[in-house]
């Protein structure tokens, strides 16, 4: 598990420093074509979908714990007699144990044999949050004449006491019947899988809300129609997709407008009409005054060449 855990924190540090770049490096404009004649490209909300993505890595982090801490704990016993002497009637009996391990896919992770079990107990143990306050934790111990072994790794909590108690009167109602010759204790958490589950995909589904939610503007100039197509929509142009036309030689100007916000100047490229419209590029104003400047730069290049 240590192994798994080390890949999992080395594969959210690589995506968070990948994450990071996009939002510090990484542009909202994407050019689909850039000729003498034709000019596409698309404004993309980079916050949004970093955001997104950011929130979306709970999603990875609930799936680990679904897939790899989530298990099934299961004992197998069986009361084996034995002859005390070769020409003795009389016989003894001793206790042999699989103690067992499954993921939540049923795939067994380990297997340990226990001989001679003798008996069980509850062991309480106490530790400490970063507040200060005590918390129990519980773990069924099975006994023999030589060790103590836990039941499993994840210890009970105040919550699940219960269940730890009802695990060793189980056993020890076994140890206390001589005629049982078998007995099966199971402790399967696949239940809190599955709402892991449900949370995973709750995360999943939030990042991917807030990557739709962002307002892709794609600008399509056409120097042969004399034409500005700008298409605005949202859900990866599946929902809310309103379509502009606009002639190339209504655009009298390009510039940026800046407008002062409580966390300093915030920008947006706009196009002016020769009827004095204002058209802009972008729903909201936003930060990032060098790539606004280079898209009115592309824009104002492309109309000017021949």
């Amino acid at each position: 598990m240590g192994n798994k855990a080390a890949l999992l924190d080395y594969t959210l540090l690589i995506t968070n420093l990948i994450l990071f770049w996009y939002l510090l490096k990484g542009k909202n404009l994407r050019i689909h074509e850039q000729t003498q004649n034709k000019l596409n490209f698309t404004i993309q909300p980079k916050l949004l979908r970093f955001i997104g993505l950011f929130i979306g890595q709970a999603g990875i982090i609930y799936l680990y714990a679904t897939f790899v801490i989530i298990t099934v704990t299961q004992l197998n016993c069986d009361r084996v007699s034995q002859n005390i002497q070769a020409s003795s009637v009389n016989k003894t009996s001793t206790i042999i144990c699989q103690l067992r391990e499954f993921d939540f896919f049923r795939q067994q992770k380990s297997q340990k044999q226990i001989t001679g079990l003798i008996g069980t107990r509850l062991e309480k143990q106490t530790k400490t949050d970063k507040e200060g306050k005590i918390i129990y934790e519980y773990q069924v111990q099975l006994l023999t004449n030589t060790e103590s072994i836990p039941f499993r790794r994840a210890a009970y909590t105040d919550y699940s006491s219960e269940e730890a108690e009802f695990i060793i009167l189980k056993i020890k109602n076994f140890l206390a019947q001589p005629l049982e010759k078998s007995l099966v204790v199971k402790q399967d958490d696949r239940f809190y899988g599955y709402v892991v589950i449900a949370i995973t995909l709750f995360w999943f589904l939030l990042g991917l809300l807030l990557i739709a939610l962002g307002s892709f503007i794609n600008c399509n100039f056409d120097k042969q129609s004399s034409s500005l197509t700008l298409s605005r929509y949202r859900g990866f142009g599946k929902f809310g997709k309103a379509v502009f036309l606009y002639s190339l030689n209504e655009i009298v100007d390009i510039k940026v407008e800046s407008s002062n916000s409580e966390d300093g100047f915030v920008y947006r490229v706009t196009l002016t009409l020769a009827s004095g419209e204002t058209v802009p590029l972008s729903g909201c104003y936003s930060s990032g005054f060098e790539e606004k400047q280079e898209i009115v730069k592309i824009i104002k290049n492309f109309l000017a060449s021949n």
